[in-house]
């Protein structure tokens, strides 16, 4: 049996033999981890670029939504974020969203059913554009027809920050008009029970024959879709080409600047419900009139496009007849193939309000 000290001179020189020799005289065992490795390693610090994470990876909000516009690098390598610490990201969090230097996003216009959104802000003065700019999609331009007074009506004006287009007259010719036939504005209409003219206005003057202020329709008629006034202390809505559908009373002359909507909502079990006018968000109450004819229950709107009834879309005035304009400024004008409920028109009603060109 062997003598212990010869068992561990035996083991000895087999340690010796799986080792290797450096060439200094010292016998390395395998080279030690560096200290820097390590410590980004074994210790669970996160690297530097870890710290630029998108907050996406660790819950963080959604800055598209926060009114915020601090980068994210786009650089950062997704799979290395994932190794961030709750608590360092956490802190980016609350920094970033408390950005004080660009505050939340403007709140936004109601969407729903729009067919169409005019802002009537192409220029401050003059009469350059061409066009009045559509912002819904697919986008309906109006084409602009300066005319009489020696082309100055109408003219684009920038009253107390808000820019519009003013006619210095009533029952002048200058509009801004389309064909509705065969158009979004037609489809999007025809055979609807609901929907929501919405305008921004000053009137300072009308015609006894009408003044229009939005019209679907022929000149020789009141209008298919058609809001207008032919007293200063009167407001009315026309549909099916003459039928009076809504009537208020109004007094444009001590209103000024005034956000108006008017909401069909033919499914209404009330008549007197079919047909609504709100100014400033608030409704007003509905007017009489011999002629007033209000809309069956779930009776349709008819924008017919019949080649021998040629219908124009026009802001301020008549389609082709003209002579129809009120004296004042358009500032905004929309239309929605849907009854915007109260909730959404006092919505709208306090944004245009401050803001009715484009954000």
């Amino acid at each position: 049996m062997p003598r212990p000290h010869l068992r561990r001179l035996a083991a000895l020189a087999f340690f010796l033999l799986a080792c290797s020799y450096d060439g200094s005289g010292l016998v390395s065992v395998g080279e030690p981890p560096s200290t820097t490795t390590s410590t980004g390693t074994t210790t669970g610090e996160p690297a530097l670029t870890t710290t630029d994470a998108p907050l996406t990876t660790t819950g963080g909000p959604d800055l598209s939504t926060t009114g915020t516009t601090a980068p994210v690098d786009p650089t950062t390598d997704a799979t290395t974020t994932t190794t961030t610490s709750s608590t360092s990201t956490t802190g980016e969090t609350s920094t970033t969203t408390g950005d004080e230097t660009t505050g939340p996003p403007p709140p936004l216009l109601i969407d729903d059913g729009l067919l169409v959104r005019y802002f009537l802000d192409e220029a401050a003065s003059g009469q350059s554009p061409t066009h009045a700019l559509d912002a819904a999609p697919d986008p309906l331009d109006l084409p602009l027809v300066y005319d009489g007074m020696g082309g100055m009506n109408p003219v684009y004006v920038e009253e107390a920050g808000h820019r519009g287009l003013r006619w210095p007259m009533p029952g002048l010719d200058g509009r801004a008009t389309i064909a509705a036939a065969d158009t979004k504005l037609q489809s999007g209409l025809q055979n609807r029970t609901a929907a929501t003219i919405e305008i921004v206005v000053e009137v300072d003057a009308v015609t006894d024959l009408g003044s229009r202020l939005t019209h679907i329709g022929r000149g020789i008629e009141p209008g298919h879709f058609t809001l207008r006034s032919s007293k200063i202390d009167r407001l009315e809505f026309y549909w099916k080409g003459d039928v009076l559908a809504g009537v208020w009373p109004v007094d444009w002359n001590g209103l000024g600047r005034a956000v108006v909507h008017v909401v069909v909502d033919t499914g209404q079990p009330e008549p007197i419900h079919r047909i609504r006018l709100y100014i400033d968000g608030v409704v007003v109450a509905d007017g009489t009139d011999i002629a007033l004819v209000p809309p069956n229950q779930n009776e349709a709107i008819a924008i017919p496009t019949d080649p021998n009834i040629p219908l124009h879309f026009t802001l301020g005035n008549r389609g082709v007849d003209v002579d129809r304009s009120f004296q004042g400024t358009l500032y905004y004008a929309a239309i929605y193939a849907a009854a915007l409920s109260e909730t959404q028109l006092a919505a709208n009603a306090d944004i245009l309000a401050g803001l009715d060109d484009a954000p």
